[in-house]
């Protein structure tokens, strides 16, 4: 009696220990899709308090206005090319800090600053920074005779996405270089000492050797930059705010405008779930690619 009273003490605290972020989850998380879901199907607007359900008509009109088709290719050249340099800095950040040089831990610290900051300081610090009469980047170029004039950076239309997507990155980038640095040095040194032996040079020993072993910490950071650019609201909002017109713009400052700048609540949440539904394919495509990786390896 005494050893059922135990073990069922003990079952009763391993579920008390979990219930806490379950139900984080569920609030946080779980209703909040679900309530994003049922509030597509009506027309919820807050300032005229008539509710009325209407089926896909929120879905129908998104899809057929040109505006939001612009907005999605620049979210998906947002993704594509945030992915793309995210990875590409941290890998050569990683293997740079992985080399053993004077003042490496400084280097270090400094380097992870961006990604410990606040986004919205980051966010307001490059604006200051990229104003186009009072900012620091101009003045440098120009005392460098880089540019003769004032660039608009944050108003020109070629170049604006741009310039908020190498603020994003900026902000991103530590954390996958932590991670290849993490990985690398889990690499046993027995396999570069190997392949010294074999006669490989530089390439081989990175490309055959180091490279394999990077593959999961590359897919878990692909994962996770595509999640964090697909919510990237801060940085862009705070920077142009989608402007000038629509061209740097994306799906999170779109679902914002659309719900408390047009006030109309049940299209952001039909733009809301589009955007869940991106995330969702997106990140079940990457998962099947590194299962298979791993599968082959």
């Amino acid at each position: 009696m005494r050893s059922s009273y135990t073990n069922l003490t003990r079952t009763f605290s391993s579920y008390l220990y979990i219930l806490p972020p379950v139900v984080i989850i569920l609030v946080f998380i779980i209703i909040p899709i679900f309530y994003a879901i049922d509030l597509s199907f009506y027309n919820v607007h807050l300032i005229k308090p008539r509710v009325r359900f209407v089926g896909l008509k929120n879905y129908l009109y998104i899809l057929h206005n040109s505006t939001f088709w612009e907005i999605f290719y620049n979210s998906m050249r947002w993704i594509g090319f945030g992915v793309l340099g995210t990875l590409l800095i941290g890998l050569g950040l990683g293997l740079f800090l992985n080399l053993e040089f004077r003042f490496n831990s400084l280097i270090r610290g400094l380097i992870f600053i961006p990604w410990i900051m606040p986004e919205v300081c980051v966010a307001f610090a490059w604006r200051w920074m990229l104003n186009s009469e009072m900012g620091v980047i101009n003045e440098i170029l120009k005392r460098l005779n880089l540019i003769s004039n004032y660039v608009a950076w944050l108003a020109e239309p070629r170049m604006v996405l741009y310039v908020c997507l190498f603020v994003a990155i900026w902000r991103i980038y530590p954390f996958i270089a932590l991670m290849i640095l993490a990985t690398l040095h889990g690499i046993p040194k027995e396999l570069y000492e190997a392949g010294a032996i074999d006669g490989a040079n530089f390439w081989q020993r990175f490309w055959y050797l180091t490279f394999p072993q990077l593959r999961y910490a590359l897919t878990i950071g692909a994962l996770l930059t595509i999640i964090w650019l697909m919510n990237s609201f801060t940085t862009v909002f705070i920077m142009t705010e989608g402007g000038p017109l629509h061209y740097s713009e994306i799906l999170p400052v779109l679902i914002y405008k659309t719900a408390f700048q047009s006030y109309r609540l049940s299209r952001a949440a039909a733009i809301s779930m589009i955007n869940f539904t991106l995330l969702l394919i997106f990140s079940l495509i990457y998962l099947w690619v590194f299962r298979k990786q791993w599968r082959g390896s």
